[in-house]
């Protein structure tokens, strides 16, 4: 055991009488880890929590727009709210992920191989300092290489350190090049690709519900950076599965999934930051740390997974950020805290468990989202006329296929069911795409064929490849194209009083303000920059559209990310 390992051990024992640890034992003998579905605490008391906090927890993060949001303490769900199968973007905490890869492959593993060793460089070449650094050094963010990397934030080049500027493991600084490359050193070190390795040696033998290989993915941006990063999708009580495996010490049923050393060495100090304090007082290896009091991994938007091990308990939360419905770090930090803060006291020793589906039923109080549209079932023939490989004027493709399972849309952030919604004049069709929610219009050529893909996300691609090619008009035409398929999209309008803004358009950018408020008054984006244009603030026309670019960057970034 770990020194991290050790102090958790000693805090519990020091902490708790005979009675209550035996209690607690005879718990954890109950509620193991999930099988094919979960267990669930019959009554939140059983497992030491208080119903009515744990409700007005719920409340808050409702009121915030958390669209999911999961408790587990000792493997078994102390409640969960919103659409917990529902795939959402992982964002960030896909390097969580590649570090619990690290785990399961660690007797391949040499974390004191240096990038040279490895053959390891970039588009850039790396100085002799650079392939210096090492794998560990990767992983807690401290290898002293400052270069561009893929899906990394547009607003990251301007407060990159100068290259050279710290030799490695000197020096902390959230760098993307690092995971990406730690990527790269994954696979070198293993023979395995890193989706591949997330497939076999992690969803399958955890059993993950709604995982499937499409929902993860790579990206590219060869004019950057030779190594990829890659994302995913994944439903929240598929990511609370992971945060029982990590609270379990690596353990997975009767397998030692993770060694024990290995989660008690990624999830310690290795790196002091000076961040927020939602995200803890240190950095381990691709996991942030809160103390000695757990750790957890985030993504953009606000996805968290939380871990307490102490505390055996695990919370995730969600954000729709599909369509920029973030949920802000303060709102987060709030919720985590009234979640712990509901755990009143020790699980019981004859705590009543039953079977869990891992679905929220929908109910008149909105706590479930969206009602989802009810799934037709056409013919393999009804669907190919719809399905084919469509390229789009930014170099990007959008891909369509037919199966006797009915119609997948990709277009480089995974694959999606598509849901038949209605069939058009002409034979064009519209659906809508599983977990994403968006519409999805496919049109026919004279041939009978499908000829144009249409949906809010491939013509913001559009619009961002015009926007980093320099013509700003076209960049708006295409997103006024988004407003004109989808008016009744409040996104399509807040993005297109975004583009209308950049380009100085100030009274044009307030009525699609108005109008997306109308069509949604929780928009709290197009909210605030309702008010920020209301009173008076605009921007000179050069620098508006310089502004416009960078947004729309940003846009095509995120949907890669």
């Amino acid at each position: 055991m770990g020194v991290i390992g050790t102090l958790l051990l000693v805090a519990a024992v020091a902490g708790a009488g005979q009675e209550s640890a035996q209690a607690q034992a005879q718990a954890q003998e109950q509620a193991q880890e999930p099988g094919a579905g979960w267990q669930r605490f019959v009554d939140p008391a059983d497992a030491g929590f208080s119903t009515g906090g744990l409700a007005g927890a719920w409340d808050f993060a409702h009121t915030r727009g958390v669209p999911a949001l999961m408790v587990v303490s000792r493997g078994a769900v102390v409640g969960a709210w919103g659409e917990v199968d529902r795939r959402l973007p992982i964002h960030s905490i896909r390097k969580s992920l590649l570090s619990v890869l690290y785990g399961v492959y660690a007797d391949r593993i040499d974390l004191d191989a240096t990038l040279g060793e490895l053959g390891i460089d970039e588009r850039t070449p790396l100085t002799a300092a650079e392939k210096g650094a090492r794998v560990r050094d990767l992983l807690a963010a401290r290898s002293g290489i400052y270069l561009p990397a893929a899906g990394e934030a547009a607003e990251v080049s301007t407060d990159r350190p100068e290259r050279g500027s710290h030799p490695p493991d000197t020096f902390w600084w959230y760098n993307n090049w690092d995971f990406n490359a730690a990527g790269t050193a994954f696979e070198r070190l293993t023979g395995v690709p890193v989706l591949e390795a997330l497939h076999t040696s992690l969803a399958v033998p955890m059993g993950l519900q709604d995982w499937r290989p499409t929902d993860a993915f790579e990206h590219r941006e060869p004019d950057r950076s030779i190594h990829p990063s890659f994302g995913a999708n994944l439903s929240t009580r598929d990511l609370a599965r992971i945060g029982v495996l990590m609270a379990s010490g690596g353990r997975w049923g009767d397998a030692q999934l993770v060694p024990r050393d290995w989660v008690e060495l990624s999830t310690r100090w290795h790196s002091d930051i000076d961040m927020r304090d939602e995200y803890g007082t240190a950095y381990g290896y691709m996991w942030w740390v809160d103390g000695t009091e757990g750790f957890s991994a985030r993504g953009y938007g606000g996805h968290v997974l939380a871990v307490y091990p102490e505390d055996e308990l695990v919370v995730v939360v969600r954000a729709d950020t599909f369509h920029d419905r973030f949920v802000s770090n303060r709102a987060l930090g709030i919720l985590i805290d009234r979640v712990r803060e509901a755990k009143t006291g020790e699980a019981v020793a004859d705590a009543r468990l039953e079977a869990w589906s891992g679905v929220v039923p929908e109910g008149p109080d909105g706590r479930s989202g969206p009602a989802r549209a009810a799934p037709s079932r056409p013919t393999a023939a009804d669907l190919a006329p719809y399905a084919g490989v469509f390229p789009l004027a930014s170099g990007d493709t959008v891909a369509v296929a037919a199966s006797d399972a009915g119609l997948t849309l990709d277009y480089g952030r995974g694959v999606f069911d598509l849901i038949p919604l209605e069939v058009l004049a002409g034979g064009a069709a519209r659906f809508l795409t599983a977990d994403t929610r968006d519409e999805v219009w496919i049109e026919l050529g004279a041939d009978g064929r499908a000829e144009r893909v249409l949906s809010e996300p491939v013509l913001y691609l559009e619009a961002a490849a015009a926007a980093a090619a320099g013509d700003v008009d076209g960049a708006v035409a295409w997103v006024r194209t988004a407003v004109e398929a989808f008016p009744e999209s409040p996104s399509a309008r807040f993005n297109f009083a975004r583009a209308l803004h950049g380009s100085g358009d100030r009274g044009a950018a307030l009525a699609q303000l108005d109008t997306a408020l109308t069509l949604d008054p929780d928009h709290d984006d197009a909210r605030r920059l309702r008010r920020s244009l209301g009173v008076g603030r605009f921007l000179p026309m050069g620098l508006g559209a310089l502004v416009l670019t960078l947004v729309l960057l940003g846009v095509r970034r995120l949907l890669r990310r």
